[in-house]
Order: C-alpha cells, then sequence, then structure tokens
C-alpha cells in the first residue's frame, strides 16, 4: 500500500490510535511412535501492521508467500485487495489465502488485508554509543563431542596421529563400496605404522564398528528410525549417495555432524514414499487425517486442507523430536 508522503519528503507517520493484531492458529498434537519419536504441530500469536499484495505490483524482493498470490481463478488480481477465497503457493502447492491463515502460513490484518507472518524486530539498543566497562567473556559451551566407544576412540587417535587422512578415507570408501576393508590400503597403513596388517585391520575395524554405531544412533535422534528405509533412500538417488558418502568420510575421519543430520533432514521430509506404514501409524496416533497419493506418499489433512508430506515437513507443520 502506498504511503503520504509529506511537504519534506518523508512518508507519513498514522496517527491511528487502532492495534492491529491477527491470531495465526493451527492444530497441537503430540504422540509417540514405535520409533519413539513425538509428532507436533503448534501456532503461532502474532502482531502485524496492515499490508496489501497486488498481483504483479510492489511484490516483496524476498519473495513472500504473499508474492505468489492469484484470484480463484487463476488470474491476476487487479483493482482489490486479495481475499480468503484467492490463492498462494505453498512449496508447489495452490491452497486458498484462508487456509495459509489457519496453518499459521499467513495472517489475517485488523483491516481484513492479508500478509506474510513477519520477522520478528531487533530493536537496537539506545546505549551502544555510551561507554561501558569492560566486562568479563562468559566461557563458551564444549562443542559437541563425538565418540566412537573406548577402544574406537583411541584407535582413531592412534590413526589420526600417525595415518594419511586419504588413507582413512579409503577405508570408509571401500566399506561402503564393497562392504570390506581394501586389502591394498590395509598394508600400506600396516607398513607406515610398522605394524602386521592384521594388527591394522583389527584396530579400523574398532574404529569403524564404533563409528557405525555412533552413526546410527545419530541419525535415529533425527528421525530415522527405520533403516531399511532409509537405505532404500539412499539406493534410489544418486545424488544422496554421493552426499552420505561424504557425511559419512567427515564423520569417520574429523568428526563432523553436520552431514549425517543433513541427511536425515532431506530424507524425513520423502519418508513418507519409503516408510509409508510407518508415517501412516504417525499421523494415526497424532490424530491426524491422511490420504495416498497418486505416485506414492501421503498427503495430511491439516483444518480440512491436503498438505503434501514434505511440505507439512517442510513449513514446520509436522516436527520431530526424541522421545
Amino acid at each position: 500500500m502506498t504511503n503520504w508522503i509529506t511537504a519534506t519528503g518523508e512518508a507519513a507517520t498514522s496517527t491511528s490510535t487502532l492495534v492491529n493484531t491477527s491470531t495465526a492458529i493451527a492444530p497441537q498434537a503430540v504422540v509417540g511412535n514405535r520409533n519413539n519419536l513425538e509428532v507436533s504441530a503448534n501456532g503461532t500469536v502474532t502482531a502485524n501492521t496492515p499490508a496489501e499484495y497486488t498481483q504483479g505490483q510492489d511484490m516483496p524482493a524476498n519473495g513472500g508467500v504473499m508474492a505468489t498470490v492469484q484470484s480463484h481463478s487463476g488470474g491476476g488480481i487487479y483493482g482489490r485487495n486479495p481475499t480468503g477465497k484467492d490463492t498462494v503457493d505453498i512449496g508447489g502447492m495452490r491452497t486458498h489465502i484462508d487456509n495459509a491463515v489457519r496453518m499459521g502460513l499467513l495472517v489475517r490484518n485488523g483491516d481484513g488485508t492479508f500478509s506474510d507472518v513477519p520477522q520478528a524486530a531487533t530493536l537496537k539498543d539506545p546505549t551502544d554509543k555510551a561507554v561501558k566497562a569492560p566486562t568479563k567473556e562468559a566461557p563458551k559451551a564444549a562443542p559437541e563431542s563425538v565418540s566412537f566407544g573406548e577402544a574406537g576412540d583411541a584407535a582413531m587417535q592412534e590413526l589420526m596421529t600417525g595415518q594419511n587422512p586419504g588413507d582413512l578415507f579409503k577405508t570408509v570408501d571401500s566399506v561402503l563400496h564393497m562392504g570390506a576393508l581394501d586389502k591394498q590400503t590395509i598394508e600400506r597403513m600396516a607398513s607406515k605404522a610398522g605394524v602386521e596388517p592384521q594388527e591394522m585391520e583389527t584396530k579400523v575395524t574398532t574404529v569403524w564398528a564404533g563409528a557405525q554405531e555412533a552413526a546410527a544412533d545419530l541419525l535415529h535422534e533425527a528421525g530415522v528410525g527405520n533403516e531399511e528405509a532409509f537405505e532404500a533412500f539412499l539406493a534410489s538417488n544418486p545424488q544422496a549417495q554421493k552426499n552420505m558418502l561424504e557425511a559419512a568420510r567427515n564423520f569417520f575421519v574429523y568428526h563432523k555432524t553436520e552431514g549425517l543430520k543433513t541427511m536425515a533432514d532431506v530424507y524425513m521430509m520423502q519418508a513418507d514414499k519409503f516408510d509409508t506404514d510407518g508415517i501412516r501409524e504417525m499421523l494415526t496416533e497424532a490424530g491426524y487425517a491422511f490420504s495416498d497419493k497418486a505416485g506414492g506418499g501421503l498427503d495430511v489433512i491439516v483444518s480440512g486442507t491436503k498438505v503434501s508430506w514434505e511440505v507439512a515437513v517442510k513449513q514446520g507443520i509436522i516436527t520431530f523430536s526424541k522421545r
């Protein structure tokens, strides 16, 4: 909406005493499933300044939900404000604005217009320019530690100080691709350490066993409770296989968890296609209605509207946590 401009060229400040508040409400549910997960959906309460959007005019530069608005017949909107019956794009699926409001993805302003859920404002500290007495820096929290077990950690410490990272990567690759350690790599590592190949193989196997158990625990905490379904997901997607290999390498050699957590997040958005029965069970226990999608997967019924499982997870309508 265009603001009035004063004689000095500044936007006029409204003197209205009316307060606009808008409440976005989504269903709430918490349940434990067979994989020891909780499924929850929570509404939010927000206060917003009225805003208007016209299709094709003054769209937000950051591409908000309201930037995708179309009339209920699929055309542009001109000469009027959008209504609840007009549609917006939510994760590739068009739905009525009223439904997006009920799901907490848009807000209805006090004057009947609609707007995106705003980012929380950051207030500037008025005392920033004041001279402040030096304060002691608070101790930083220790980074999240990863353990491969007592024996695995001890063996890994020896490998990290005495072996080339490239050979350690090759041991991961050989296990993931061939299901066994590469003989030549083990012999090369044994020669460098001055031990017999059998001793080196035992040491690497100890580390791998601990790493595999730690990785399984990490994925389970992120929501991956069906290992067979997760393996089927990887087998169906060459890029996912490549990303999982890199994540496994970094976890095994450097104890980095970011890659595995990312893989878990990607899988959970597609879990309805690979663990359909498990997802059905979760939704049933949570009290959600659902329906099968043509070609596989599920739609979740949210406030009477079909939302694909992927969109529901991506938008945070459904979240996961270890129980």
